[in-house]
């Protein structure tokens, strides 16, 4: 079978909900999480045995840490799979960055090789197999728009017909996501669950209704340790943003913009007035229909 070429797609966080610390020491969380249209192209070729990963990124483990890499070893013990495959990762979205992009690169790895390796999963065998990867990869597996609970792994998938531009600002510096979470204020978030009106707001058309429901419990921990990422946020709130957040654990922040002209014009305001080392995208919701046309899966 030839090589087979799919996209991975970034997502933003535009509510993320600290509720409590679980005893498997993780947390439980209220999420609405967004697929953007920032993609990492993996490209798939079957080898007689084995499982081999490449990266143009230099900071990303090509070993057993790899999360595509952990996706094609949790299918081949599962069942019992002899084949092999080699995957190349052109990554363009950030590297610990807060917008999944490792969690989307397994997620295609489970399509990808559901396809090469003729295992012929359904829809709910993916997503279990996904959430034993990591909390985001069930959201990236399908991606659009959806609310998440638990770890952010029991999604509900929403109708949205989003048309804001988003303009992503990645600082130059790495946050551990469990770092984040340890040192979250928890006696400072609001424990009561308000996800049924967060997602009513977020399926609506009401864009400053919308930015009034941005929301991580996260961030103000982040920025207090991390200047640069306070810093991000205060470069996009003089270019013109009418809302802005920290993405999951940071260090990225995203801007929120009426349409892709309005963050397309203020990443020009930008240039030459943010560090040399970061990176700027202008990006678009992505539906969960055109996650699938462009990623090249087909659900069953």
């Amino acid at each position: 079978m030839p090589a087979l070429t799919l996209f991975s797609f970034a997502k933003i966080n535009l509510v993320l909900r600290v509720l409590r610390k679980r005893p498997d020491r993780y947390h439980d969380i209220e999420t609405i999480m967004q697929t953007v249209d920032l993609t990492d192209t993996l490209t798939f070729s079957p080898v007689r045995s084995g499982i081999s990963v490449t990266c143009t990124a230099p900071d990303v483990p090509v070993d057993e840490r790899n999360l595509a890499y952990k996706a094609a070893q949790l299918l081949r013990e599962r069942y019992g799979c002899r084949k092999g495959v080699r995957i190349h990762i052109d990554k363009r979205i950030p590297v610990a960055g807060g917008l999944a992009g490792g969690s989307g690169n397994a997620a295609m790895t489970l399509h990808a090789l559901n396809r090469l390796w003729k295992l012929d999963l359904n829809r709910e065998t993916l997503l279990g197999l996904s959430a034993e990867l990591g909390s985001d990869v069930p959201f990236c597996l399908f991606g659009g728009m959806a609310a998440g609970e638990g770890r952010g792994e029991r999604l509900t998938r929403l109708n949205s017909k989003s048309k804001e531009g988003f303009l992503l600002v990645n600082p130059a510096c790495a946050v551990s996501s469990a770092w984040a979470y340890r040192n979250a204020n928890l006696e400072l978030t609001n424990v009561m669950s308000c996800i049924n009106l967060d997602v009513s707001v977020w399926q609506g058309s009401d864009f400053q209704r919308k930015i009034s429901h941005l929301y991580n419990d996260l961030e103000s921990a982040v920025c207090a340790a991390y200047p640069m990422v306070e810093q991000a946020r205060l470069s996009l709130k003089k270019c013109g943003a009418a809302g802005v957040l920290m993405s999951g654990s940071g260090p990225t922040v995203f801007g929120v913009f009426p349409d892709r002209a309005d963050a397309e014009a203020a990443r020009q305001r930008l240039i030459g007035h943010i560090e040399p080392a970061w990176r700027m995208f202008v990006v678009s919701p992505v539906s969960h229909e055109e996650v699938a046309r462009r990623s090249g899966w087909m659900e069953r």
